[in-house]
């Protein structure tokens, strides 16, 4: 496999120079050098230093710029500088001394060899390290060859499942990579204490899978494999025409801004056919609600709701509008049944309803002044007012108020 040339930022540059001339070696790790061997840009230099005691690296670092130390025991220094953030660390010993995630205990050890240090590593190809003083590619457990050869292998079967989580970033890396996974890791797998992850943990994996996955139905194919499907979403029947649904929504996802809409799209497919109590205990098993302040699990279940809705005319979708966002239901029922909606979509954005309903044309306050007296009968006329404005029979203020006027005048 050719090496690119590796590009680090100058603050990555400064930080393995001032290690390096403190005695120290200052490597790359995990998964930012999976990406540049693959050649896809690094967002996270990930760096671990050998050869400096903790208290020497805390100093080293804090001549080049701001140091948060996360965790003394393990030695994690995070650099803030020129809108970059850095995480520096020391290679660590981790042992398991109770369950979960919050059960594996770290020490920071300067003094490892490299090729120990990488077998806490969860797949070989996350253990390749680059030596930031010459660039040299230091692969002490065969990773670059998986990589070659698009395989998905666990580093050290006696530690991989000390982190149940491996077990789901096989799934996500499977649908993100296209990557095989070795025959022995499924087995593996379907050991893993599931029930020992927080529900934030697992969100994080499945996220990936949906909003990063090239083919989500791989990833869920080994998921079902592995027997993790069951586990994790026991509510959750995950029919073979919903991985297909999900893989066609893929492209509909790329399109789509912000990321929290991207989610709550691939939400909304992945729970399409579920009860709304089954696709809400679902959710519930991820704690997912707002992602980056974006609505995903509202406009997720909102959309799977109504993703078979009509949308022939402008009245159904001026009245699809108001029980979804009609762009993201749109987008479900084409992944769902391989019939396009672009047609729909722009007809939705020239009625102003493709994301949102329209306002009302008239309001409560204009039923009083039409002489009405405060009470429920205000609210029926409000509400016949607007089913009229979405039915297409009212299409401006004026006609409104003169429907309002003639709603107040009838007979109860």
């Amino acid at each position: 496999m050719d090496v690119p040339e590796l590009r680090p930022p100058p603050l990555v540059r400064r930080v393995a120079q001032a290690c390096a001339d403190a005695g120290g070696r200052c490597l790359l790790v995990g998964g930012s050098v999976r990406d540049h061997l693959m050649g896809a840009p690094v967002k996270d230099w990930d760096l671990e230093v050998y050869g400096l005691q903790p208290e020497a690296l805390e100093r080293t670092l804090g001549t080049i710029a701001r140091v948060d130390t996360v965790g003394r025991a393990f030695s994690v220094f995070k650099l803030h500088a020129h809108g970059l953030e850095l995480d520096v660390s020391l290679p660590r010993r981790d042992s398991k001394v109770g369950p979960g995630h919050t059960g594996i205990e770290a020490t920071g050890d300067p003094d490892m060899d490299p090729k120990e240090a990488a077998r806490r590593r969860d797949l070989t190809i996350n253990a390749i390290m680059v030596d930031l003083a010459d660039g040299s590619v230091l692969d002490p457990w065969g990773g670059r060859q998986d990589l070659a050869d698009g395989l998905l292998r666990a580093v050290d079967p006696t530690t991989f499942l000390e982190d149940p989580l491996r077990t789901l970033r096989v799934v996500q890396f499977t649908a993100r990579f296209g990557f095989r996974a070795v025959p022995e890791l499924a087995p593996l797998c379907r050991e893993a204490a599931l029930g020992e992850l927080p529900e934030e943990r697992v969100l994080g994996e499945w996220a990936k899978l949906l909003l990063r996955g090239r083919q989500p139905s791989a990833g869920l194919a080994f998921a079902r494999e592995a027997d993790l499907l069951r586990r994790v979403f026991p509510e959750h029947p995950h029919a073979p025409e919903v991985d297909a649904a999900l893989d066609r929504a893929v492209a509909l996802r790329d399109t789509l801004e912000p990321e929290g809409r991207q989610l709550a799209l691939m939400t909304a497919v992945w729970l399409a056919g579920l009860t709304p109590q089954a696709a809400e205990a679902t959710l519930d098993r991820l704690k997912l609600h707002r992602w980056f302040g974006f609505p995903a699990r509202e406009r997720g279940l909102a959309a799977a709701a109504h993703a078979g809705d009509p949308h022939a005319t402008d009245a159904e979708l001026r009245w699809l509008s108001t029980r979804a966002e009609v762009d993201l239901a749109l987008r479900a029922h084409e992944a769902l049944h391989a019939t396009s909606t672009a047609a729909a979509r722009r007809r939705a954005e020239i009625l102003g309803v493709l994301t949102e309903a329209p306002p009302r044309l008239v309001e409560g306050r204009d039923v009083l002044a039409a002489g009405l007296r405060p009470g429920p009968r205000v609210g029926q006329v409000v509400a016949a007012a607007y089913a009229a404005q979405l039915d297409g029979t009212v299409d401006d203020r004026a006609t409104a108020l003169a429907l309002v006027d003639q709603l107040v005048a009838s007979p109860t």
